[in-house]
């Protein structure tokens, strides 16, 4: 009996922590998916793999949506700025302030 529970502990957190590094790049969460992986198992990992990806945007399109907020007032100037010093700093790791 000891063994099934052994299996069936290991199986969760297999398929847990497999769906948690998929779920990163998707729109669910990496939390959401390590949740369904847990409790589900191989149907979770299919339904996980099977989510919509998250959008990466371009260095263009970033740049747009900074100037977007800071053209309706949701920014002030200085916010602006800086956005746009980290977008340029780290425009090859590709990486998402908003």
């Amino acid at each position: 009996m000891d063994f099934i529970i052994e299996i069936v502990v290991v199986h969760s957190i297999v398929f847990g922590a497999a769906c948690y590094f998929i779920g990163v790049n998707r729109e669910l969460g990496p939390i959401a998916c390590a949740a369904l992986g847990v409790i589900l198992g191989t149907i979770g990992l299919i339904i996980v793999l099977c989510s919509r990806k998250v959008q990466q945007r371009g260095l263009s399109e970033q740049l747009q949506l900074y100037k977007s907020l800071f053209d309706n007032g949701s920014i002030s100037q200085d916010e602006y700025e800086e956005l746009k010093c980290r977008l340029f700093e780290n425009k090859s790791s590709n990486k998402s302030f908003i």
